[in-house]
């Protein structure tokens, strides 16, 4: 396997465990990590399901179904703009305000533990080098 190849394998794995280790922590909260990440997004303010998509890297279609499983739980509503009523934002209800606070807390926790097998230094490096390649690839 070529360097490129074994490298994407590595990226995959490691996103894989880095998935079921959070995803564990909030088992109890009956919500999984994708929707704690959308909560989050929407938590530093109102943001379009378009770029939603694009913030997650995701297809339209399944960040809607994400969506309306958070809708479901009360923990989001979706408003048209009022410049453009055919984009709607989603925004946190105040429960969705309650659950993110407990939430964030809980996942640095976890995400600490996850990436305590890399010294300070080498998550920076990491961090930097995963944020290139995300920009670099990410869906328009």
């Amino acid at each position: 396997m070529d360097d490129s190849l074994c490298l994407c394998s590595s990226l995959k794995a490691a996103a894989a465990c880095c998935e079921r280790e959070l995803n564990d922590a909030l088992s109890e909260f009956d919500i999984s990590h994708c929707q704690a990440m959308i909560l989050q997004k929407i938590a530093e303010g109102k943001i379009s399901m378009s770029t939603m998509s694009k913030e997650m890297c995701c297809h339209k279609s399944n960040v809607t179904q994400v969506v309306s499983g958070l809708e479901k739980k009360e923990l989001i509503t979706r408003s048209l703009q009022e410049n453009d009523r055919r984009v709607s934002s989603l925004v946190l209800t105040r429960k969705g305000a309650v659950a993110h606070a407990e939430l964030k807390g809980l996942l640095g926790v976890r995400a600490k533990e996850c990436m305590n097998v890399f010294t300070p230094v080498e998550r920076r490096t990491l961090s930097e080098l995963l944020k290139k390649y995300v920009e670099k690839h990410r869906m328009s």
